[in-house]
């Protein structure tokens, strides 16, 4: 009889996941989203850009500091979309985080925590082939 440790049996179940994960999307034409991520009329500064599309498939790009984005390997389908605002600060170690981050001159306010997380963000679009330009809009 095998007997299988449990290390050993996380990891064989961890190698089958991520197998299970490359195969979701094999076949499938990813493509390249670029745009512009803005919150209240304003360019998000810094961050990342996430995206959840079909059965889970995740990729993700940094946002610059005009707004900007690219994310490759898109896979096409509904896709839930999350920004991750870079940290802003005083650069202070004291490790008081009781405080929000403060805008930056010419930025909007800090994004509401919601919009962190593809699954609590209510951002979803529909991205087809033939998308190569989204504009998130963040009020």
């Amino acid at each position: 009889m095998l007997t299988l440790r449990p290390r050993t049996l996380f990891g064989l179940l961890a190698l089958t996941a991520f197998c299970a994960a490359l195969g979701c999307s094999k076949g499938v034409k990813k493509i390249t989203v670029t745009g512009r991520v803005t919150y209240q009329g304003q360019p998000v500064r810094s961050g990342i850009v996430k995206f959840v599309g079909p059965e889970g498939a995740y990729s993700a790009g940094a946002i610059q500091s005009d707004g900007t984005y690219t994310v490759t390997d898109v896979v096409p389908g509904e896709t839930r979309v999350g920004i991750m605002e870079a940290p802003s600060g005083s650069g202070s170690s004291s490790g008081d985080r009781s405080e929000k981050p403060a805008a930056t001159k010419g930025s909007a306010a800090p994004l509401p925590e919601k919009y962190r997380e593809p699954t609590t963000s209510g951002l979803v679009y529909d991205i087809t082939p033939g998308t190569t330009e989204l504009e998130i809009e963040i009020k």
